[in-house]
């Protein structure tokens, strides 16, 4: 099953999405913009990771899909998916390959909000934003979401601590 928004669609990770994924996890600009680390990784091993992905019913990961040209263009997460609670964190990349500010990211974050409120029966979803990325917390203020507060020094990139925000959106219906 796809999760369809107006200019996107969001589906399962294949093994045809390694280039993709390779390219995000290696551009150094994405990363120093993104949360946490990485290590520079390989054809290979970026293959290896895609294999070894199965579904969990914790986790939500979707390539974001142009409606336009069918290409791919990024991916979009729920992570710690916690039905009890009804919470979950979200993640967005958008590939900087001209992609970015034409309004796919943000049909890409309401669409896997909507799903997460009326399919998942979700009540509030959450991010974590550097609070340098002023990009992204544009992005999630225009989706809905609203700041909670500051996560002082969490994030250490380029031989310094950054602080991180936290916003999240509920589901008031």
């Amino acid at each position: 099953m796809n999760i369809e928004g107006k200019k996107i669609i969001l589906r399962a990770i294949d093994q045809k999405d390694f280039q993709l994924l390779l390219d995000l996890i290696n551009d150094s600009e994405t990363e120093y913009m993104l949360g946490g680390w990485s290590f520079p990784v390989s054809k290979q091993m970026q293959l290896d990771w895609i294999s070894s992905q199965s579904n969990d019913s914790k986790t939500l990961r979707c390539i974001i899909d142009s409606i336009d040209d069918n290409s791919s263009i990024g991916t979009v997460m729920l992570t710690d998916i916690d039905y009890k609670n009804g919470n979950a964190e979200v993640h967005i990349k958008i590939s900087d390959d001209g992609q970015r500010g034409k309004g796919y990211g943000f049909d890409a974050l309401t669409t896997v909000i909507d799903y997460a409120f009326s399919e998942l029966r979700l009540k509030c979803i959450y991010a974590k934003i550097s609070t340098h990325n002023t990009a992204s917390l544009s992005l999630f203020t225009k989706c809905g979401f609203e700041k909670e507060g500051i996560l002082r020094k969490r994030l250490f990139k380029r031989g310094e601590y950054m602080d991180v925000s936290v916003l999240s959106i509920l589901n008031l219906s």
